[in-house]
């Protein structure tokens, strides 16, 4: 069994099935292949959990932070490919678009299966930088001008932050070459990290948070992370906002965690709070001007990647990866709930809209239970996250960043509850019978998100303390 689910063989596994996808052009045989996958995915994902912190290969090894990841994945990856043939069906688009756009979704998974279990930065660096271009082919998938411009927008940034990441990584090898660390690996570089010339540590993790931040989705390279959101079908936009958004964190934490055993640890802390508070200093801005409905969503995300790093800056680890995990349940079902009101009024706009909890009552039942979880209101488990990371960083010397950042929180609910507000309740004369047909054919629909946001108020409040505990051992890294 446990050579049978060898990373290696999972990927090529993987390229098997992406190749058969692109040849074997009939509906049936694109369904089989994709539950195929995602069976293979998750048999992944249960042999890694049995066989934890086992060196598979080189580079690659699995630890709880990699099993909770890729169970999110596997998850997600489900429910988006499930998504993604009703989408297809739905647009009448040929089997050859799919076909392509389902085998650019394996790959698309399989590069952050290569992120969560890569023990090397280089080959970090390296699936991610093959994400993008799979990422790239179903941001593509509307094939109209603001998928275009999205696209080559997405390639062109993610090349420049990759670009500036590996900058990050010859400044880190630098820093390596006086010590005996000159292998790139994390556990090499916790070892000799203490014996680094903290300058070229702190200008190599300037460079590698940089370069990240394009697949986090946080400042300084967050605007085209927006775009794509905004052009890719919607459950490729909740794949961008959660499971790439994880392999961004899964990079940028555990290369702080290769740095905080050093004496530039409390520098960390202060930079990845300042990171947070921009984030969510130009979500806020945005989400007050915005009016379309995904940007808005898109801007959330921005504000819930800003609150992960400050919950890590400030000490909070828990609290960052419960939140990343939550965000990840929560921000899937709102975009996938999204593409329900795209077919009903046919526009992004938030104002084209109006009485949708009259037009598709349960569609109207996810946006209010989602607007709760990214609004951080009980009973949904973000708001335990949020206040454990700001009660966590109330008790250290950086408090006073609470001033600044609860107020920025307080304009976010404010505005995205008008906004959601709006779409739910706002009198809507054209809403025509045909709307209301199809409401009653597509409820089936919002079980996926239901289901999902079910999980959010589960893991909050209710998880079995052996999931806390796995929890808590995922959040305190040893590389």
């Amino acid at each position: 069994m446990d050579t049978l689910m060898h990373p290696y063989v999972f990927f090529a596994g993987a390229a098997i099935i992406a190749g058969l996808l692109i040849v074997i052009r009939t509906m049936s045989a694109q369904v089989v292949l994709l539950a195929s996958y995602i069976v293979l995915l998750a048999s992944l994902t249960w042999h890694e959990f049995t066989t934890l912190n086992v060196l598979e290969g080189l580079y690659l090894k699995a630890d709880p932070l990699s099993v909770i990841l890729l169970s999110v994945l596997t998850i997600l990856g489900a429910v988006a490919a499930f998504q993604g043939i009703l989408y297809s069906k739905q647009r009448d688009d040929s089997i050859k678009h799919l076909a392509l756009h389902n085998a650019a979704l394996v790959g698309f998974l399989s590069m952050l299966v290569g992120v969560y279990l890569s023990r090397h930065i280089g080959l970090v660096w390296a699936f991610l930088e093959a994400s993008t271009l799979t990422a790239a082919v179903l941001i593509y998938h509307n094939r109209n001008r603001n998928s275009v411009e999205a696209t080559w927008k997405y390639v062109f940034v993610c090349s420049i932050g990759i670009a500036i990441a590996f900058a990050g990584i010859l400044f880190l090898s630098i820093a390596g070459s006086a010590t005996e660390a000159h292998d790139l690996s994390f556990e090499a570089l916790r070892t000799g990290a203490h014996l680094m010339d903290p300058t070229w540590l702190k200008i190599s993790f300037l460079f590698l948070l940089a370069g990240f931040s394009v697949k986090l989705g946080v400042v300084p390279l967050f605007n085209v992370d927006i775009d794509a959101k905004d052009a890719a079908p919607s459950h490729i936009s909740a794949l961008l906002s959660s499971v790439l958004m994880n392999a961004g964190f899964s990079a940028v934490y555990r290369i702080y965690s290769v740095f905080s055993d050093t004496s530039i640890r409390p520098w960390l802390n202060s930079v990845l709070l300042l990171c947070g508070t921009l984030s969510i200093l130009a979500a806020a801005v945005y989400i007050l001007k915005v009016k379309n409905l995904k940007r808005l969503l898109a801007y959330s995300s921005l504000e819930h990647a800003g609150i992960v790093l400050i919950a890590v800056g400030s000490g909070a680890w828990f609290a960052a990866l419960l939140h990343l995990v939550l965000h990840s349940f929560a921000k899937s079902a709102m975009f996938l709930q999204y593409g329900h009101y795209f077919r009903l009024t046919k526009s992004k706009k938030i104002n084209a809209g109006g009485d949708y909890i009259a037009l598709h009552p349960a569609g109207a039942g996810v946006f209010i239970i989602g607007l709760l979880a990214l609004c951080a209101v009980p009973p949904m488990g973000t708001f335990l996250s949020e206040m454990l990371a700001l009660t966590t960083l109330l008790g250290t010397a950086w408090w006073w960043w609470a001033l600044i950042i609860i107020p920025l929180l307080a304009v976010i609910l404010w505005a995205m509850t008008k906004r959601i507000g709006s779409i739910l309740y706002r009198p809507q004369h054209q809403a025509s019978s045909n709307g209301r047909r199809a409401t009653r054919s597509m409820a089936f629909e919002t079980i996926p998100q239901y289901a999902l946001l079910f999980v959010v108020i589960w893991l909050g409040f209710f998880a079995p303390p052996a999931v806390v505990d796995f929890l808590h051992r995922a959040s305190i890294l040893h590389p």
